[in-house]
């Protein structure tokens, strides 16, 4: 196959979810996504109108504790 000229339109993040609650902690990795999307999922796992700016790491609180999420951008991506 001939190489092909590719580009990332919307370059695809991962969101790293981190919870602790009661001495327990509990992560979780989503995505990839695209970035907008991605976004959108912090702010509503934040609790929040807006979308977070930068990357992270964000907190929140949380009954009994504390959620942490930031952005992971994706790299080098082999299709």
């Amino acid at each position: 196959m001939a190489d092909q000229l590719a580009f990332e339109v919307d370059p695809a993040c991962a969101l790293r979810i981190v919870e602790r609650r009661g001495g327990a902690e509990r992560t979780l990795r989503v995505g990839p996504l695209p970035e907008p999307e991605a976004r959108a999922l912090a702010a509503m796992l934040l609790n929040r109108n807006d979308e977070p700016p930068a990357d992270g790491p964000w907190r929140c609180a949380v009954a009994g504790g504390v959620r942490v999420v930031s952005l992971e951008r994706e790299r080098n991506r082999s299709r």
